[in-house]
């Protein structure tokens, strides 16, 4: 039997939602305890321990833990205030700052509505300013 949307008859004659991607809690019946994933060496399968009692039971699945991680369209890029120090970041001494003139500067691209953009940071006063395409 099939049951979509992640949807299934629990043994209570309840549905039962169960997300799906997501990892399940159990539980010891004898205690109520958090069951622990352990290995069983002997017999080479993953379990689920109780730390208070013996209880064990036989894993279902071999997933302990899952990290989604979500985007979504609104999210933007932010950028750190000062990327003066980071020394990861090419440095160009082909660029002039519009405030102060000093000669040299880091960049760093974006995607923007736009395209790719490329952006400076002037080393001498922390001015940013975004490449407006202009002759290199």
């Amino acid at each position: 039997m099939n049951f979509e949307g992640g949807q299934r008859p629990a043994q209570n004659g309840h549905e039962e939602r169960k997300q799906i991607g997501a990892v399940r809690l159990r539980f010891c019946p004898n205690s109520n305890d958090l069951l622990y994933p352990k290995e069983d060496r002997e017999q080479k399968k993953l379990v689920y321990a109780c730390l208070n009692c013996n209880y064990r039971i036989d894993a279902e699945d071999f997933c302990v833990h899952r990290h989604s991680i979500r985007h979504t369209a609104a999210e933007t890029t932010t950028i750190i205030q000062d990327i003066r120090t980071d020394p990861t970041l090419p440095r160009s001494t082909d660029v002039q700052c519009p405030r102060c003139d000093h000669k040299e500067a880091v960049f760093f691209s974006l995607t923007t509505p736009e395209g790719m953009s490329l952006y400076f940071q002037c080393l001498g006063c922390a001015n940013k300013w975004k490449d407006e395409g202009g002759e290199i």
